[in-house]
């Protein structure tokens, strides 16, 4: 943290008890600073007592933004960032909105309320179709009420005092309080007043008196306002057009006519009962649409020459960085993770996710309730209609060079027929998700075998003894796959040449050693218990059978090991589950997954006893042993190999991942390497320094290309590629991106899809993917005027054609748009669910290369462009001046 952001948050920090103390000291009490497991924050107690904490801290946050709140409500730990820029005399305004967002938040939640999906306190003469305030709009209230306070401050000099004034009348603008078209402009001007006059008296009992009375001077046409007063408002309008011109582009992403996923295809929002109809609905369309993609490409291909290929722009992977899917690019996803998981919903609540209505991927509180946690239906139907905005191919693909030095996509389809190959025009985006697991006992730093043949082979030569030659020939002979790594020790058991390596002094021959023994043991176990050894991700993909036994140890207490543990319990009602490991993450702690879990199934939290958590043991390889019946059991070991006294009948390694290039790049960074060139990394931020992703340069023989990447998959960064600085930075970033208290991380599908909005935004004020997708952080104006909000914009970052029958306009989202995917088509009769079924036909590992209403809408048919069903507004001519004047 820079000098200056210690004195932004020590501000921060001095200011928060005045606000509580003059805005919120009949709803909160308390306010000491507490520092406790390295975290220092409010402790602060509602009027029944119930405590909640707050911490403060400060983040890059996106232009036009000055602050934002994580809710979690469920433990109510909140956490309140403001932008590093924010300038100090914004604090208590800053501060006052934060904190009135974060108690409407916290209220909805205590009664199970629903989340308005529209903003009412917003510019424009649209109101929603059922006008009620929205934690935002609460927020902006508050910021009222400090202004209003700070205006009549009479220990502040007049300078201070006037600015308050002028901010105040400037968000009176900004909140649609008063009417903006000149007072000649009659039949305009008389809608602007209606809808002011309904935002007024909604929003006037929430508003202390102070900003009730400044409300009656200053909610009235700039006609009507003093001389002073009409002449600050007129620069902060004028202010107010030269930024949003400025932030044009950033704001409304790459194509703004894609509204969020979520509507009917008449523009109704979908009712979370027909969710799995209207799920299984989008699924269908998208295979259909992968079926038409191939049928293109297939004939386009047969009208090319020998060694030529379709070009096209190419995206590989999806998931959430859909939410920044361009629908000019052809998008290659093997509807993996959400798509196949046998979980029932992701493990974060609505309001843990609430931000994610601003990348535009999808309202969570649309289909599920505040402290419950979203449905995977959800995300199915949000990635499905996001993938089909442009051509996509239900698959896999890899990277190649063909000739002449072309970037070659060879494309597996999902649907098991023949591979199509297409020429990569620009830099191609992979997105394809989290690395690998690691294996049980394998060394951190030299994670897999091919890497520990690297190394050992290296300092082989070195040695340069016949036997190490000898030995070193072995091991770069031997064939890739099952079986490599038990042969490599064979090929170093000659005592000369364990000597050699030894004498190397070089701790990642040692750790070459370890994954070479700890990859045979677990080889081994595979083979003598076929079905119960697995990696996670098998079970995260469903792929194995939760009744091949009813013991099962879990390697791992973290978020992948508590989530295969119910995965499992859920499948297997005689299961019983031992999870083992260090101690569990506090994010874990925070999420609304884990606590729930224990105290159904933990009996040290008054459970049934079906889980039982062993912590504070480091894990080595697996460990098999022979029951007396026969049977091969698999054990825990502990990292110096001794049993650790835990078996089970199936063996789950969930230790972490390998963090490495995504395997769609495997052949690009061969050929790099073996032909000694050279393979470069770049982290991308753009110009708000949002994190995007990381480019790759890979250069050999005199070519060069470029590839970027980002999601889940640019989170971990390769040590071969990158520099021990790049990979500080972005361990520093990634509390920012996704602080603990949340339940989130920074590779979880709320950031991801944030920051798939961020890079589309990017790409757009670039000038879309083939130009440059990538800005050196620099300094951001900061927003200086009145007319500043602090919110950022929101709505989805990427677009294509509207779905038939929607209308993607109507009033400002509360926190994003909305969107209509066409599902018009009844669901596939049949049992099971066909989402799962359908994707997890090309989630199977194998040779290819990875790659009524709802709540909060208004009750019966409504479209967005429909006018509001709420009182005729005065005609022109008939009056409609503001209220209490």
């Amino acid at each position: 943290m820079s000098t200056d952001e210690r004195r932004l948050l020590a501000e921060a920090e001095a200011a928060l008890p005045a606000v509580l103390r003059d805005l919120y000291a009949d709803r909160l009490r308390g306010g000491d600073l507490v520092e406790e497991g390295g975290r220092r924050f409010f402790a602060l107690n509602d009027t029944a007592g119930k405590r909640l904490e707050l911490r403060l801290d400060t983040a890059p946050l996106p232009e036009g933004s000055l602050s934002r709140t994580f809710t979690n409500t469920t433990y109510d730990r909140y956490v309140m960032q403001l932008s590093d820029r924010l300038p100090p005399e914004r604090l208590g305004q800053v501060l006052s909105r934060e904190v009135g967002e974060l108690l409407a938040v916290r209220d909805r939640a205590a009664v199970n309320g629903t989340a308005p999906r529209e903003n009412l306190l917003a510019s424009g003469a649209t109101l929603p179709a059922r006008p009620r305030l929205s934690e935002e709009d609460l927020g902006r209230v508050g910021e009222f009420n400090y202004l209003a306070t700070r205006m009549n401050d009479a220990s502040a000099g007049a300078p201070e005092r006037r600015e308050a004034h002028d901010r105040f009348s400037a968000l009176i603008d900004e909140s649609g309080l008063r009417p903006v078209s000149p007072a000649h402009d009659t039949a305009a001007h008389s809608v602007e007043q209606y809808t002011a006059n309904v935002r007024l008296d909604i929003a006037r009992p929430h508003l202390r008196e102070p900003a009730r009375d400044a409300m009656a001077e200053l909610a009235v046409p700039i006609e009507r306002l003093g001389a002073e007063d009409a002449r600050a408002l007129g620069e902060a309008r004028a202010q107010a057009q030269a930024q949003a011109r400025g932030t044009q582009v950033s704001a409304l992403g790459a194509n703004p006519s894609f509204p969020m996923p979520g509507l009917r295809a008449d523009g109704t929002p979908i009712p979370r009962e027909e969710l799995a109809r209207a799920a299984a609905e989008v699924a269908e369309q998208r295979t259909a649409l992968s079926g038409r993609t191939l049928d293109a490409l297939r004939a386009e291909q047969a009208t090319l020459p020998e060694g030529r290929y379709p070009q096209r722009q190419i995206m590989i992977g999806g998931g959430a960085a859909l939410a920044g899917r361009d629908p000019d690019v052809l998008l290659v996803d093997a509807r993996g993770r959400w798509h196949v998981d046998p979980i029932e919903a992701i493990v974060q609540s609505a309001d843990q996710v609430r931000h994610l209505r601003q990348s535009g991927m999808g309202d969570p509180y649309q289909f599920a309730d505040p402290q419950q946690r979203v449905p995977l239906p959800a995300l199915q139907l949000w990635e499905d209609t996001a993938a089909a905005r442009g051509p996509l191919v239900d698959g896999r693909a890899g990277l190649g060079i063909g000739a002449e030095g072309r970037l070659i996509a060879e494309i597996t389809p999902a649907d098991g027929s023949s591979p199509v190959k297409v020429e990569v025009q620009g830099s191609p985006l992979v997105a394809t998700g989290i690395p690998p697991e690691i294996i049980p006992g394998a060394n951190r730093q030299v994670p897999t075998v091919p890497e520990a043949t690297g190394v050992l082979a290296e300092h082989l030569t070195a040695a340069g003894t016949p036997e190490a030659l000898r030995a070193r020939d072995q091991l770069l002979s031997l064939p890739a796959g099952e079986g490599r790594a038990a042969a490599s020790l064979d090929a170093l058991a000659d005592p000369r040449v364990a000597d050699a390596l030894r004498s190397a002094g070089d701790p990642r021959v040692t750790g070459a050693a370890e994954t070479l023994r700890a990859t045979a043991a677990w080889e081994r176990a595979v083979a003598a218990a076929p079905g119960r050894v697995l990696m996670g991700d098998e079970v995260g993909d469903g792929d194995y059978n939760p009744r091949a036994a009813n013991e099962w140890v879990i390697a791992g207490v973290g978020g992948a090991a508590i989530a295969n543990a119910e995965i499992i319990l859920q499948a297997n009602p005689d299961a019983k589950v031992s999870m083992v490991g260090k101690d569990a993450p506090f994010v874990l702690k925070n999420d609304a997954q884990y606590t729930a879990l224990r105290r159904a199934h933990d009996a040290e939290h008054g459970g049934d006893g079906r889980l039982v958590t062993y912590s504070d043991r480091r894990l080595g390889e697996v460990g098999t042993v022979t029951a007396p019946d026969g049977q091969v059991r698999v054990a825990a070991l502990d990292d110096q190999g001794r049993s650790l006294g835990i078996e089970g009948d199936a063996y789950v390694a969930c230790l972490g991942r390998v963090s490495r290039l995504p395997h769609a790049l495997d052949s690009v960074e061969s050929w790099a390497r073996e032909s000694g060139g050279q393979v470069r990394g770049e982290l991308l931020f753009d110009k708000d320094r949002q994190y995007l992703g990381y480019r790759l340069e890979f250069e050999a023989a005199g070519q060069k290309q470029t590839v970027d990447v980002t999601g889940a998959a640019s989170r971990m960064l390769p040590g071969n590629v990158f520099s021990q600085d790049d990979m500080a930075r972005l361990t520093a970033l990634d509390p920012k991106t996704a602080p603990a208290e949340s339940g989130n991380v920074s590779a979880g599908f709320m950031a991801t899809a944030l920051q798939g909005s961020h890079l589309a935004r990017h790409r757009a004020a670039e000038g879309g993917p083939g130009g440059p997708s990538t800005t050196p952080a620099s300094p951001n104006p900061t927003p200086t005027g009145p007319a500043a909000t602090g919110r950022a914009p929101t709505g989805p970052a990427s677009a294509g054609p509207t779905p038939a029958g929607s209308t993607p306009t109507g009033p400002t989202p509360a926190g994003s748009t909305t969107a209509a995917p066409a599902t018009g088509a009844p669901a596939t009769p049949g049992s099971g669910n066909p989402i799962a079924s359908a994707a997890r036909r090309q989630s199977a590992r194998g040779s290819a290369t990875p790659g009524g209403p709802v709540s909060g809408s208004a009750p019966g048919p409504a479209t967005p462009g429909q006018p509001p069903r709420i009182a005729r507004p005065p005609q022109p001519g008939g009056g409609g001046g503001a209220p209490g004047r």
